[in-house]
């Protein structure tokens, strides 16, 4: 196998590993092919560009190479991830799937056959009687290699049941709509969908369909499954700007949001939109109103209860307020305010019962639901005992695209809580009569929250700023002593402690707790935990302060006694993953060691390239590279473009996946490859491995779960051995 380093030598290495003879374990290096750019009058140097073809040969090889370079590199880590494995898998919950869904006459549950990849989808009548299979993802072809389920939406009258899914990791979900009288499927085919909303009628489905080139949803679709027939009845052509369609609390409207992109993740129901269009559930085939016009400077949430619409709205401040307004007449100039904005709570969701509205708003980090009955009088408060946790309102399928909803004419509030010392728990809350019940609680083998203490620790930053670190370790632990730091920090998008959830996975980094590190999350500005002017204060030329919050973390927690100065590692998934690398460049002396998961790494040459499925939006959060200041300050953190050979970085962890829809397996790639060249030993304390099964959040199902969160840990365990030694 061949390949030329940055000098033109060839290098050869054997089929059998990275060693020929008596030479030292080498790391790869593909060859170099510099392509010149010159924009601004600055000139950059790109020489792996050419990794973009993925059907080229040496592509392929130069990947493999790097899997079996990461392999023989860690192969002294093969007894501790192999102990780690057992741990995670011996950690399965005997309890904890979500409670039944229940959606008109049927109520909707998964049971999982321990011999099969994955859970199938049942039904049983409310009423009482016997249950039938809905849908068994190990019938579909591919599913045995990866599967991830998009969206699982029943017809009122549950005769027929939406679903969507993945079976490459590219986030491509297909429709299909089943036909429960039959047992067969009536439609199928149709890709690239994301969220669905059934009309009234039981037999009109409308969905929504992303662009052919990139993530982001530009059409709404009419499928009418009597007739089989489907039209397009609203088209986006701003590629700025995204479509969402959902059904409302009451099941009485539909509604059209028109977003601005506001993250990665999924399609959140929550989210504000710049316009709303509605249109009664019962009259599929009428014609949509406007309801929100666009250019009015606002985002704003839309629902529906009894004669009024309710919008949640920021024209009073960026925490939100709420206000009603008239069906016939939802112009600003008719709003009621419900509830005020208020300076440092963040009004986040909007829940509508017959007879109650209940809220989910955060202050600080602490959140709490509030119901309000129809007169306006706060009822219920429900305030979780831990100061930072994942809170989560209704149920879902759980599936990527899934919309968590609730029973309508019901006083039984459905939610879940999740921390990083609490299994994930499902709880129904009688709003009538102000008492709750748990449903369902997780059962982790082995697991006894006592023994485990979470605390929320507030470090300064450079401008004054106390920034927030959700923080959990053993009660034992001896203070201080070694720390894996998370970060994420963009989009505005929030990350909560919880147990099973990605990305902290709790469940398995208790392997980490239990052998004396301290598990962190670093709710650092560009993030939305604290509100918008959280995520604004990080905003295009401000981006760097989102790396100084994460420098001044990890600072913190040394000088507080939390962390000791050599023995921090900082881990971060996607953009987080870009963000924990342009770190490190910052401070290379700070950080033991850098976990970075499918990275971001090369933020500047991903908003140049307009063909990117998220170059657009990209340019909302970081800048626009064709605007020269903003080029400059870009050019100034991007982990790609500053590497050089005066600059060591600490042992550095980084992953992709080759069908990944997101981060596209060539980003990191790339900068692991440009690395290498920059070093005259090619950096060996740099590993690389690129999944070739599955997507953005890893394998889907089977061993590769825990054999992928095992190796990340046993590699920085490694290295924070070496440094208390």
């Amino acid at each position: 196998m061949l390949f030329a380093d940055c000098r033109g030598q060839i290098l050869l290495f054997s089929d059998e590993g990275r060693l020929m003879g008596d030479k030292p374990l080498q790391p790869p290096l593909p060859r170099a092919e510099p392509r010149i750019r010159v924009l601004h009058d600055d000139v950059t140097m790109d020489s792996y560009r050419w990794l973009r073809n993925r059907d080229y040969p040496d592509v392929r090889a130069y990947l493999e190479a790097e899997n079996s370079y990461a392999e023989q590199a860690t192969a002294h880590l093969s007894a501790l991830k192999a102990e780690i494995i057992a741990e995670i898998e011996g950690r399965q919950p005997r309890e904890g799937t979500p409670p039944a869904l229940q959606v008109g006459p049927f109520e909707y549950f998964q049971k999982h056959e321990p011999s099969l990849a994955h859970p199938a989808w049942w039904r049983r009548p409310v009423t009482g009687g016997s249950e039938e299979q809905v849908l068994d993802p190990n019938a579909i072809p591919g599913a045995e290699v990866f599967y991830s389920l998009g969206v699982f939406e029943p017809s009122d009258d549950g005769r027929y049941v939406a679903s969507s899914f993945d079976i490459i990791g590219n986030e491509n979900y297909e429709l299909r709509v089943r036909d429960m009288k039959t047992g067969q499927d009536v439609w199928q085919g149709s890709n690239k969908v994301a969220m669905v909303a059934w009309a009234a009628d039981g037999h009109t489905l409308f969905f929504t369909r992303e662009r052919p080139s990139r993530q982001q949803c530009h059409q709404l679709i009419r499928l009418n499954i009597s007739t089989g027939i489907s039209e397009v009845v609203f088209e986006e052509t701003n590629e700025q700007l995204k479509v969402q369609v959902r059904r409302s609390d009451s099941g009485a409207w539909l509604f059209l949001d028109v977003t601005a992109f506001s993250g990665h993740s999924s399609f959140p129901v929550h989210l504000g939109a710049e316009e709303v269009w509605c249109l009664p559930a019962d009259e599929p085939g009428g014609n949509w109103r406007r309801i929100v016009r666009r250019g009015n400077g606002h985002e704003i949430y839309a629902e529906h209860w009894g004669d009024s619409f309710l919008f949640r709205v920021d024209d009073a401040g960026p925490y939100c307020r709420l206000v009603c307004a008239p069906i016939d007449d939802p112009s600003p100039s008719s709003w009621e305010e419900v509830i005020p904005h208020r300076e440092g709570v963040t009004l986040e969701e909007v829940h509508v019962f017959e007879k109650h509205l209940v809220v989910l708003e955060r202050e600080g980090l602490r959140p709490r639901l509030v119901a309000r009955d129809k007169s306006g009088r706060v009822g219920t408060t429900i305030v979780p005992d831990e100061s930072s946790c994942t809170l989560k309102v209704g149920s879902s399928a759980g599936g990527a695209r899934s919309v968590a909803g609730h029973l309508f004419r019901s006083s039984r509030l459905v939610y879940s809580i999740s921390s990083f010392v609490t299994p994930d728990t499902f709880v129904e809350h009688d709003l009538a009569a102000d008492r709750s019940v748990t449903l369902r609680r997780a059962d982790i083998p082995g697991f006894d929250p006592a023994l485990y203490v979470s605390q929320v620790v507030m470090v300064e930053a450079d401008d004054g700023v106390e920034i927030p670190i959700s923080l959990v370790a053993r009660r034992d632990r001896a203070n201080p002593g070694p720390v894996v730091l998370r970060v994420y920090g963009c989009y505005g998008s929030s990350r909560w402690p919880s147990f099973r959830t990605w990305p902290s996975f709790m469940a398995a980094r208790l392997s980490l707790l239990d052998r004396g590190v301290a598990f962190g999350w670093a709710h650092v500005r560009g993030g939305g935990e604290l509100g918008r002017p959280w995520h604004e204060a990080a905003l295009g030329e401000g981006k760097r302060t989102t790396h100084t919050d994460l420098i001044a973390a990890a600072e913190g927690l040394v000088e507080q006694g939390f962390a000791t100065r050599d023995g921090i590692v900082i881990e971060g998934a996607s953009a987080g993953g870009g963000v924990v690398l342009a770190t490190a460049a910052l401070r290379p002396d700070l950080f033991r060691a850098v976990i970075a998961e499918v990275p971001l790494a090369d933020i500047l040459d991903t908003e140049m390239d307009a063909a990117m499925p998220w170059a657009l939006w990209e340019r909302a959060e970081y800048g626009n590279p064709h605007i020269a200041n903003e080029y400059r300050y870009l050019l100034s953190y991007d982990p790609y473009y500053n590497l050089s050979a005066d600059r060591p970085l600490p042992p550095t962890y980084v992953d992709a996946a080759l069908d990944d829809g997101q981060v596209l397996y060539y980003q990191p790639a790339r900068y692991v490859a440009q690395r290498r060249s920059c070093a005259a030993d090619r950096d060996p304390e740099l590993v690389f491995r690129m999944r070739m099964v599955g997507g953005h959040s890893g394998a889907s199902h089977g061993p590769g779960v825990a054999e992928e969160r095992a190796f990340r840990m046993a590699w920085a365990l490694d290295h924070l051995r070496r440094s208390s030694s």
